[in-house]
């Protein structure tokens, strides 16, 4: 996000934190600075030219007060810094721009095994879940893959409004376990997935726990799978837009969700008797409210995880 400035505005007393510096030179060879300021509203390039650099003192990380005058550069508004000095007064944390985020899960059911037919079984038993010595075990992973299982819930939180909302396949009415959710239904697993990126079209960034290996791709092969077009390509693996924690709090493997709530103090969304592996049985079983509220549960208990590591454990401004 950009912060909203126009072109040839005077700025006094202007304060903003310092993202980012760079020093870059001109044609004839006289240095300057390039910065990346920020406040709630988002980000702004800033320059300091050679001759203005005594009178600005600056520092990543800090907050800045800033004179100067905006400028437009090909059709990019800047801003030239005249002078600027380290405010020690604020909290960095308040300059940081608020990016519309969407922490979200998904609850997947898979087709009895007997309905497969002789090569799926085989492949499901001898390949997907070769290394699994329990086959009566194997068989009841369907739902772990997106070509015998299918999305029957999707749970999301909105970080910065502190509001979240489940959308659900069911044949009935299902209230909301917390206040602040919403719960959605649907007749099929093709108007659910339209919905959900229909949703995310209005967030910038998405958390996800395990999703790099298992909630996106699943979504993007059942999209595919359905005719649904996603809105984005998902780029996993080091992408700021997409933010997996079970990649970033990790030790030498990584550990379940539940582990690390009771670690963090973190409300276990399992403590209510509800796991994964039940969800095609609830399904079956008409249990469509236990399916929603723990998919919302789950919600929460990432959401909590991700503002304990934006906070405390990424380091980022």
């Amino acid at each position: 996000m950009a912060i909203k400035l126009g072109a040839n505005e005077l700025i006094r007393d202007g304060h903003f934190l310092v993202s980012s510096q760079e020093i870059k030179q001109t044609k004839n060879g006289d240095n300057f600075y390039v910065l990346e300021l920020s406040n709630k509203e988002g980000k702004i390039e800033a320059k300091i030219w050679n001759n203005n650099i005594p009178q600005c003192n600056f520092e990543i990380g800090k907050i800045i007060e800033i004179s100067g005058k905006t400028q437009e550069y090909n059709g990019k508004i800047g801003i030239i810094i005249d002078s600027c000095q380290i405010v020690t007064t604020e909290e960095s944390s308040d300059y940081s721009p608020s990016i519309p985020t969407l922490v979200f899960d998904i609850e997947t059911l898979g087709k009895k095994f007997e309905d497969l037919d002789e090569s799926e079984q085989d492949y499901l038993l001898n390949n997907l879940e070769k290394n699994e010595e329990d086959k009566e075990i194997a068989k009841n992973k369907t739902a772990l893959y997106s070509i015998f299982g299918m999305v029957c819930a999707i749970g999301g939180y909105d970080v910065n409004n502190k509001i979240g909302i489940v959308l659900s396949l069911s044949t009935k009415e299902i209230k909301p376990e917390k206040e602040n959710f919403v719960y959605k239904t649907f007749k099929s697993e093709k108007e659910l997935l339209e919905e959900f990126w229909k949703i995310t079209s209005k967030y910038e960034q998405f958390v996800t726990y395990n999703g790099d290996n298992f909630d996106f791709p699943y979504l993007m092969i059942r999209s595919g799978i359905n005719r649904v077009k996603m809105p984005f390509e998902i780029k996993r693996w080091g992408s700021d837009k997409f933010i997996d924690l079970q990649n970033k709090i990790r030790q030498s493997h990584a550990f379940k969700l539940e582990f690390l709530c009771k670690a963090f103090g973190i409300e276990n969304p399992k403590e209510k008797g509800v796991h994964g592996g039940d969800v095609t049985n609830l399904y079956n079983q008409k249990e469509f409210n236990k399916i929603a509220d723990y998919v919302a549960r789950d919600a929460v208990a990432t959401t909590e995880l991700y503002l304990i590591w934006k906070n405390y454990m990424s380091g980022q401004i």
